[in-house]
């Protein structure tokens, strides 16, 4: 494993807020005072992905000796193809493990549990059990989530503006984070690999043929990967008329300049309240 970046770490971090993002080859690692300009730090350690995941995420945390240090809160976003929102009206604590292992019959996974109270729904996801043991463990009360979450929470806002549908897309690193909201809430959250933006073109317009959005009048958002955004939307201004990419929120600026350089689930997350 090896980290991008060497940053001096503050002395202090018990007003900090820790945002830890774990994928099967890296650990992105961000950490900040949300009232301290530039305060914002980030790590990219990239981890072996043939080895033990758990493994390489613990010999990860124990070698950065600030992430052991107690923050005032603690974030850790695990991407997985398991999961499912449900909406609050039936969202009950009893029964939503039956919701997921219906869905993910075969599953073993830890069920990750989630609200997201703006968006009225709670995203239940799975998680390797062994991972999740050690973030309990090793950090004090982590909130554990799926990286759909901070998008839906935060795309739910900026969707009421105007009557039009709208979809957001998420690029990163070969995966594409798809949210839609139409005038009455939430209509899809669900994340496509991609090996090519066609890929990425192939997903979306089938989305928005199913949803029975209209090529004239709803919207496209784009986030994330520069470069794939732009062939992806060269490619679907064929068929949709307004294509625009995501304002970076101007809050985030004053963290830092490596804030520019986040995932924006991270972003979005370090905007919203979970």
């Amino acid at each position: 494993m090896a980290s991008d970046t060497t940053h001096t770490p503050p002395t202090d971090v018990s007003q900090y807020t820790l945002m830890l993002r774990i994928a099967r080859n890296e650990l992105l690692c961000v950490y900040y005072h949300p009232a301290i300009d530039n305060s914002l730090v980030s790590e990219r350690i990239v981890l072996n992905s043939g080895n033990d995941l758990v493994h390489e995420v613990e010999q990860a945390v124990y070698k950065q000796e600030i992430l052991l240090q107690p923050f005032k809160r603690i974030y850790a976003i695990l991407p997985s193809p398991h999961h499912l929102t449900v909406p609050n009206e039936v969202a009950t604590y009893s029964d939503n493990s039956i919701f997921f292992t219906t869905l993910y019959p075969d599953s073993k996974e830890h069920i990750v549990e989630c609200r997201m109270p703006h968006t009225g729904a709670l995203m239940l996801s799975g998680c390797d059990s062994r991972l999740a043991a050690f973030l309990q463990r090793t950090f004090d009360r982590p909130t554990l989530l799926h990286p759909l979450t901070p998008l839906c929470e935060y795309f739910y806002r900026k969707s009421r503006l105007g009557n039009q549908c709208k979809m957001y897309l998420h690029l990163y690193r070969g995966m594409m984070d798809v949210v839609c909201f139409g005038r009455n809430g939430l209509l899809l959250a669900n994340s496509y690999p991609y090996r090519h933006p066609n890929d990425a073109a192939y997903h979306v317009l089938n989305i928005w043929k199913h949803l029975g959005l209209d090529q004239r009048k709803d919207e496209i958002h784009m986030a994330g990967d520069i470069e794939v955004r732009k062939e992806l939307s060269t490619l679907l201004r064929n068929y949709i008329f307004t294509i625009v990419p995501v304002i970076f929120p101007s809050h985030c600026h004053v963290l830092g300049g490596d804030a520019m350089n986040l995932s924006f689930d991270l972003t979005a997350l370090s905007l919203c309240e979970l």
